[in-house]
C-alpha cells in the first residue's frame, strides 16, 4: 500500500528506530551457549560466532538507524560499590583490581567481537567504572521525540525503561516484552520494577531487601502490586493497617510487615534501606560520571568515518577465524546483507 502525501500544512515525523545492546550479556548467552562451538583450528569461537549471529537476527528483525553496543568496564559498577560494598560481591566482583573475565579465552572473543563492531558501522562504549544498564537507561531518558528503541539484554533491571516507545527483547526469553504483554511474562506491574527491587532486594547482584520479605509474599499481601503502579509510602500506610487489623482480631501480628513499615533489613543498609537501594536499582536516575556523559555525547552526536570501516574486511575476519566455514557457503554471502543496510543507512543519515 502506497503511503498518501502529507495534507496541507500537515509536518510527516520521520520515526527512527534504535538498537541498545548490552554487550556483556550478548557475549556472554553466547559463549556460554555454545560451549562446544570451534573453527577449524580447533579454537573455540562460540562467543564470537553466536554475538554476531544473535545480533544479526535482530537486525532481520526490524529496520534500524543506529545501532549502540554498551560494554562493562574493568570496575564497572563501582559507582554503586561506595554506596554499598556488597554489591554484586556474589559474582567475584573486583573493585581494587578490575575484574577481568575468568577465560583468557572468553576475553580474547569479547576483544574480537569488540574488533568486528568498528567495521560493521556498529557505535560501542566502554567506561571503566559506569554499567552498561546505566548509559543504556541514560540514552533512554534522553532520546528524541520521534526515537523508538528496542533494548536487548536478559537483566530484568532494564524492564522499568519499557514504555511507549521502548521495549526490551529479552535474550533468555527469546522474545520482545513491552507494555502491552509484559504481564505475560511478570507477576507484577511494569511501573513497580525499581520499587520492587527496592523493598525485595536482588539477589543476583548481592542487594539485601526488607528482613523476610520475598516477590511472593509481597504480592500476595498487596496484589495491588500487580495491577497498577504503587508507591513506597501507600506500601507503609498498608502494612500499617493491615497490622492493626490484625490486632483488632486478636492475630499474632506479622515480623514481616514491621520489617516493611520500619525497613528493617539483614543488610548492611540499617535505617537507610530504602534509601540507599533506591539509589542502587532505580534506573530513572542513572549512575554516571562527568566523563561517562562527555564520551556517551561523542559517541551519540558524532557521525562515524565511513572510510575507516569496511564489510569487506569483516569478510576477511570471517575467513581469518573460521567463522565462514560454521556459516556455510549457501548462507555465507547473505550473513552480512543486514550489516550492510545498517551501514547504508548511516551513511545517508550522516549526509542529510
Amino acid at each position: 500500500m502506497n503511503k498518501r502525501p502529507p495534507r496541507n500544512g500537515e509536518v510527516r515525523v520521520q520515526i527512527q528506530n534504535t538498537l541498545l545492546v548490552d554487550g556483556n550479556a550478548l557475549f556472554k548467552t553466547g559463549f556460554f551457549g555454545a560451549k562446544n562451538q570451534y573453527n577449524h583450528s580447533g579454537d573455540h569461537v562460540g562467543g564470537l560466532y553466536q554475538f554476531l549471529t544473535q545480533l544479526r537476527k535482530l537486525l532481520v528483525d526490524d529496520l534500524y538507524h543506529q545501532v549502540y553496543v554498551f560494554w562493562d568496564g574493568n570496575y564497572s559498577g563501582k559507582l554503586r560499590y561506595d554506596i554499598y560494598e556488597p554489591y554484586k560481591s556474589g559474582r567475584g566482583k573486583d573493585y581494587v583490581n578490575g575484574t577481568k573475565p575468568i577465560e583468557p579465552d572468553e576475553l580474547k572473543q569479547m576483544f574480537m567481537c569488540q574488533e568486528y563492531l568498528e567495521e560493521l558501522f556498529i557505535r560501542q562504549l566502554k567506561h571503566n567504572i559506569i554499567e552498561s544498564d546505566d548509559f543504556i537507561a541514560y540514552y533512554c531518558l534522553n532520546k528524541q521525540d520521534n526515537e523508538k528503541v528496542t533494548i536487548c539484554t536478559s537483566d530484568r533491571d532494564l524492564a522499568q525503561l519499557i514504555s511507549d516507545t521502548v521495549k526490551i527483547y529479552f535474550l533468555d526469553l527469546k522474545v520482545y516484552v513491552d507494555l502491552t504483554n509484559y504481564s505475560s511474562y511478570f507477576c507484577h506491574h511494569q511501573s513497580n520494577v525499581a520499587l520492587l527491587k527496592t523493598m525485595v532486594g536482588d539477589v543476583s547482584d548481592t542487594i539485601k531487601g526488607v528482613k523476610g520479605l520475598g516477590e511472593p509474599t509481597l504480592l500476595n499481601l498487596f496484589p495491588d502490586f500487580k495491577t497498577r503502579e504503587v508507591t513506597l509510602e501507600e506500601i507503609i500506610e498498608k502494612s500499617k493497617v493491615l497490622q492493626d487489623e490484625r490486632v483488632k482480631n486478636k492475630k499474632k501480628p506479622l515480623a514481616v510487615l514491621d520489617n516493611i513499615i520500619n525497613g528493617i533489613t539483614d543488610g548492611v543498609q540499617g535505617n537507610k534501606l530504602y534509601e540507599i537501594n533506591n539509589k542502587l536499582v532505580n534506573l530513572k536516575t542513572p549512575l554516571l560520571t562527568e566523563d561517562g556523559i562527555e564520551e556517551f555525547n561523542k559517541l551519540t552526536n558524532n557521525t562515524l568515518n565511513a572510510d575507516d570501516r569496511s564489510i569487506k574486511n569483516v569478510f576477511i575476519k570471517l575467513k581469518r577465524d573460521g567463522i565462514d566455514k560454521i556459516i556455510g557457503e549457501q548462507r555465507y554471502n547473505e550473513y552480512l546483507i543486514p550489516f550492510k543496510k545498517l551501514k547504508e543507512r548511516e551513511i545517508k543519515s550522516a549526509i542529510n
